[in-house]
């Protein structure tokens, strides 16, 4: 009977071979931000494991460097072959990918039909907030990050020094100073590419003006405090004024040489450096910065945490579009694609082994339940840290509590409630459209002219702040500032 059904089963498995139809991996192609940690592909594997059994699929991972955001993302879109999905945030041009054509359009029907999990974990104002033009082209998260940008310092340096507790960014001149002089081995604040440059400037202009995160075009910004909408133009009076004072103040500190001398060209973040002892100085966010602060204890420093807010002592919420998805316009796959992202972004077993990594391998978890290192692995020689492989859009409310939390990490943690507050502009998406070529000459300009002021790297500020003002207006930004006025009326009425 046994040998009956064995030669069955081989005949069966002939006949669907002779018509096309025997089962084979669907492989299906991604794009993350960043580089993949060294343990990445330990990872992939195990999920590919995971994945063939569950759905038969095979995921290839692709990363675009930090360095190359602005030029190899579009370009991997526009080319539409071999992407399936990329990762998707508001922050990272979503309206001007989606307005290109450069992804999908996603109805209720196709998610609840192919991400039934994601579906129900996710709120309603979160798919009201990927619409662009009534249309949704980005999967959000279905759990926003609860996180406010911050620096970190060595308070084992400070109190060394004899030096009060810093408090915000603008309090840093004495301990900058004190670097400088006693630590020839360590640059005061070692600024990397990409997201470091301005880090320093925008921190010290949030005590000078509106509450401000998110930028329309340019020099203009959301006040996202204000219920009606207005917006800031910090190179315009009254901010002016402010903006040339902390231009002079970035500048000063680049003459002192508390800040490198070439940002632009380093790959290195200065969180990254902060942990590796080259920098007294690191910037990041309440998220990003839990390895950091692993890594440096790990080496006897003694990291505090210098909350980066505005004036009103607030930072804003985060959308469900501060990260997420998008299927690629040309996504052959496109449904075991949104299959595959259900498994990842909602399955416990997935989120842990995307975000974490392997078990007794990059973590572990203690009795309680706490998230640890495996015997015998330091922060340093962890093959895959939380957060560096980019898997940002995963269900954080899945994530358990880490044991190395510092103190002032979990006083932090426990402040977040009273400093985060909704942003008045969380549900609009600026459609640049109308716009794009502006945009992108105000890009230009921004990197040509506005980044060199925001780490100091001016001979004159007054004249380089001159320059910036009459670029921008050559770039016609007055036009941007008009069709956003015009979207703002009449999405808010």
């Amino acid at each position: 009977m046994k040998k009956c059904l064995h030669l069955l089963s081989i005949l069966a498995f002939g006949l669907l071979a002779s018509t096309g139809i025997v089962a084979q991996e669907t492989k299906i192609t991604g794009y993350l931000l960043g580089s993949g940690p060294s343990g990445t592909q330990d990872v992939l594997d195990a999920l590919n494991f995971k994945l063939k059994a569950d759905m038969g699929a095979k995921l290839e991972l692709n990363y675009i460097g930090w360095n190359e955001l602005g030029s190899k993302y579009p370009l991997v879109l526009a080319a539409g072959e071999d992407v399936d999905w990329v990762y998707a945030a508001s922050w990272n041009g979503y309206a001007t990918q989606a307005v290109r054509g450069a992804f999908k359009e996603l109805t209720p029907e196709i998610i609840q039909k192919y991400m039934p999990r994601h579906w129900k974990a996710t709120p309603s104002e979160a798919w009201d907030q990927a619409k662009i033009n009534g249309k949704i082209f980005m999967i959000p998260t279905s759990t926003p990050d609860r996180k406010i940008p911050l620096a970190v310092i060595r308070g084992d340096l400070r109190k060394k020094y004899g030096l009060a507790p810093v408090t915000n960014v603008a309090g840093l001149e004495a301990y900058l100073t004190a670097v400088k002089k006693n630590n020839p081995a360590i640059i005061p604040i070692n600024l990397g590419s990409g997201y470091d440059i301005g880090q320093p400037f925008f921190a010290l202009l949030n005590n000078e003006v509106p509450p401000i995160n998110f930028v329309f075009g340019g020099s203009v910004f959301g006040n996202y405090e204000d219920k009606a909408h207005s917006l800031v133009d910090i190179l315009e009076e009254p901010y002016l004024t402010a903006f040339k004072k902390v231009a002079n103040t970035m500048k000063s500190w680049y003459t002192k040489g508390f800040i490198n001398k070439a940002p632009f060209a380093n790959t290195v973040l200065s969180k990254q450096s902060f942990a590796q002892g080259k920098s007294a100085v690191g910037f990041g966010n309440s998220l990003d910065i839990q390895e950091v602060l692993s890594k440096a204890t790990a080496s006897g420093f003694d990291p505090e945490i210098i909350p980066i807010l505005s004036r009103t002592g607030h930072s804003p919420a985060d959308s469900h579009v501060g990260n997420g998805v998008a299927i690629a316009a040309n996504s052959k796959n496109w449904e075991k694609t949104l299959q595959l992202l259900d498994l990842i972004m909602e399955d416990p077993d997935y989120v842990m082994l995307v975000y974490f990594g392997i078990k007794g391998k990059s973590y572990d978890l203690t009795p309680d339940g706490k998230l640890t290192l495996p015997a015998g692995v330091t922060p340093e020689k962890n093959p895959y840290p939380q957060d560096a492989a980019g898997f940002w859009f995963a269900k954080k409310d899945l994530f358990p509590p880490q044991a190395t939390w510092t103190s002032g990490y979990i006083e932090l943690r426990k402040k977040l409630k009273d400093i985060l507050v909704v942003n008045t502009f969380v549900d609009f998406n600026f459609n640049p459209g109308k716009v794009k070529n502006e945009l992108a000459s105000i890009a230009n300009v921004i990197s040509q002219y506005m980044d060199p002021i925001s780490i100091g790297a001016v001979s004159d500020v007054d004249k380089a702040v001159a320059t910036l003002i009459a670029k921008l207006k050559s770039a016609n930004q007055d036009k941007v500032v008009a069709e956003l006025k015009a979207q703002l009326a009449a999405h808010y009425k």
